[in-house]
């Protein structure tokens, strides 16, 4: 029976003990009109500690953290450990404000550092309230609530939550469109839009970037913020990336017919990286319209790369060597070695857009954008900047020896008909002697 209903790591209690106790306390709660709490923990970078100092560490790091827990626990209330780096506590008798007191109690005894073979190692958690009979009448319920609130609360930062309707809504949405992704990739529901980018030596359009964008049936565009994160989740980022690159050069071979011969750059995620066919797939979309790998450029974000650098090492070596040019997309945001930057077949950088925007009002990001100019044109690299939209701006890259500028200054991405316009309106504004764009070139600014 020990067995069956403790942990034997942590002689906790494990999660089939809880669920029964909980099931005997909502019968109680429910009898004498009380209400309970159900909290659920989880503990960030376990992981992170178990691949730097091995797994028999990460145990004895998990049991202290069970035995603080209890610590601060009445007799009557219980901590159990669930699944993986989760610990459960259910208070029999609780209202919003005593869950919300122990829920701090909880986090700050995990707030003093643990000692660990001698080494001092901090531990932050999250921890996601349920409580009946607000939240749910029925033990999964109120479990699977709590795991929401756990996730809202590791999203927020703020150390605790309670479960509210929004919580479930999103994950209900979520779930809905995830489905619908799906139909969309094999509908031909996306469409791509395309904003350029500016060689800002010569004030020349010398490549534009694909965006997605989801045009839902019933509910309008649907914003990339929301579902590009949700393929990421849930593995469909793979045949989204696919969809996108095809597309890409279906336009790319359009335009080139036209005259119009301009790369088309396209993003890869961090499971793109990790995908073992993403080579031949590249390969086989490159043939199938006739294209060359020049066609294309690959965004990369700074993240992505640095998750698995070997990994990503070798696979953008072979990316360069098929002939694809190679961009560190978002860059400033990570956390990459400057040592292992300079080993990356990168062509170029794109600053992240959140340091050029505020670059003329917040002398941190100022410094950031020019440091990195100067870093990678040391490295033999081009540098983008994105998120330009003023003429100040501009005029500030310029100064600081930016290569290329892409923002709403020069244009907002556009459907692929309205970027043809766009072009041959800005083509025939150059033929005229007017300044395309409001940008110029900077032998125009002596």
């Amino acid at each position: 029976r020990r067995m069956a209903y403790h942990d034997s790591l942590t002689d906790l209690p494990n999660h089939a003990y809880f669920e029964e106790r909980l099931q005997q306390a909502l019968s109680e709660a429910s009898t004498h009109g009380q209400s309970l709490a159900v909290l659920l923990l989880d503990l960030d970078r376990l992981r992170e500690i178990n691949d730097a100092l091995g797994f028999h560490q990460g145990d004895l790091l998990f049991k202290d953290v069970g035995m603080r827990i209890r610590g601060v626990l009445k007799e009557d209330e219980l901590v159990a450990r669930m699944r993986g780096d989760e610990f459960g506590i259910l208070l029999p008798v609780s209202d919003t404000d005593h869950a919300a007191a122990v829920a701090r109690r909880i986090l700050d005894a995990l707030g003093a550092p643990f000692t660990i073979s001698g080494l001092m190692l901090n531990v932050s958690a999250a921890v996601g309230i349920s409580l009946f009979p607000q939240h749910g009448s029925e033990a999964t319920r109120l479990i699977q609530h709590a795991d929401m609130a756990t996730r809202q609360a590791k999203k927020s930062g703020k150390g605790y939550t309670f479960y509210t309707a929004e919580q479930d809504e999103g994950g209900l949405r979520r779930l809905t469109l995830a489905g619908e992704l799906r139909r969309a990739i094999e509908e031909d529901e996306l469409v791509l839009h395309y904003q350029p980018k500016i060689n800002m030596r010569t004030g020349q359009v010398c490549g534009a970037e694909a965006l997605v964008r989801w045009i839902h049936p019933q509910q309008g565009m649907i914003p990339p913020d929301e579902f590009i994160p949700l393929a990421e989740h849930t593995g469909l980022i793979k045949p989204l990336t696919d969809w996108v690159v095809g597309a890409a050069l279906r336009q790319s071979s359009t335009w080139r017919h036209a005259g119009v011969a301009l790369p088309v750059a396209v993003n890869l995620s961090t499971r793109n990286l990790r995908d073992a066919e993403l080579l031949s797939k590249m390969t086989r979309l490159v043939a199938a319209w006739g294209a060359e790998a020049g066609w294309l450029e690959l965004e990369l974000t700074e993240s992505a790369v640095m998750d698995d650098p070997e990994g990503a090492l070798e696979i953008l070596r072979r990316l360069s060597i098929l002939g694809f040019t190679l961009f560190i997309d978002d860059f400033g945001t990570g956390y990459s070695s400057l040592g292992y930057l300079k080993k990356l077949p990168v062509n170029a950088v794109k600053i992240d857009k959140s340091f050029v925007i505020d670059m003329l009002s917040n002398t941190d990001s100022a410094a950031i954008v020019r440091a990195t100019v100067v870093l990678a044109h040391d490295l033999g690299l081009k540098v983008v900047a994105e998120g330009v939209e003023n003429q100040a701006t501009w005029d500030r890259l310029a100064a600081l020896g930016c290569d290329v500028a892409q923002g709403y200054h020069i244009s907002k991405p556009l459907p692929a008909e309205q970027f043809k316009a766009w072009l041959d309106e800005r083509a025939r504004n150059a033929k005229a002697g007017k300044h395309a764009g409001h940008t110029r070139p900077r032998s125009s600014r002596a």
